[in-house]
């Protein structure tokens, strides 16, 4: 009588599986490590200079309204509030400009592509709460509970209050 011995291959796909899956995880890891390392490079060439090289804006960017103090560039890192926005409202105001902001466009400057390292080099700089806020996209969600100490909503940036803001999901 023959046994049946198709199941002594189950932990040799289990294996298989999982060697695969690490591949996958470590091809990802190095593709977004590589991400990371372009966008600081295009950070430091296209928006330091506004947004300064440790992404911590202009001093004053909270005061008041265009008309009264001017536009000044906010903070990228999580004092800010960019990580408020979806990821569609970002990529357009910097591939398009800021609208009544002094924000340029810079879709004839970087490709769609240099745009989204950027934003990989900001977001890493980011808690994994806050990346895990603006990924989410949902506006009416708590907000992370790691912000920087004395965090306060920018004005005018309330969930749904700003063009582009993030808008709630149905």
């Amino acid at each position: 009588m023959l046994q049946d011995r198709s199941w002594a291959w189950a932990p040799a796909l289990l294996c298989a599986g999982a060697l695969l899956f690490a591949l996958y995880r470590s091809a990802m890891a190095a593709l977004d490590a590589y991400g990371v390392e372009k966008g600081a490079s295009l950070y430091a060439v296209h928006c330091a200079s506004c947004h300064g090289g440790m992404l911590a804006g202009q001093e004053g960017w909270q005061m008041g309204s265009a008309a009264l103090q001017g536009w000044r560039a906010p903070p990228l890192d999580a004092s800010g509030h960019a990580w408020m926005h979806d990821d569609r409202a970002l990529f357009q105001h910097v591939k398009n400009g800021g609208g009544i902001s002094p924000m340029p466009a810079f879709g004839e400057k970087l490709s769609d592509n240099q745009i989204w390292q950027v934003f990989a080099f900001i977001r890493s700089t980011w808690p994994e709460s806050v990346q895990d806020f603006q990924m989410n996209g949902d506006p009416y969600a708590l907000l992370p509970a790691d912000l920087p100490a004395g965090w306060t909503y920018p004005p005018a940036c309330e969930p749904g209050a700003a063009p582009g803001a993030l808008t709630p999901r149905l």
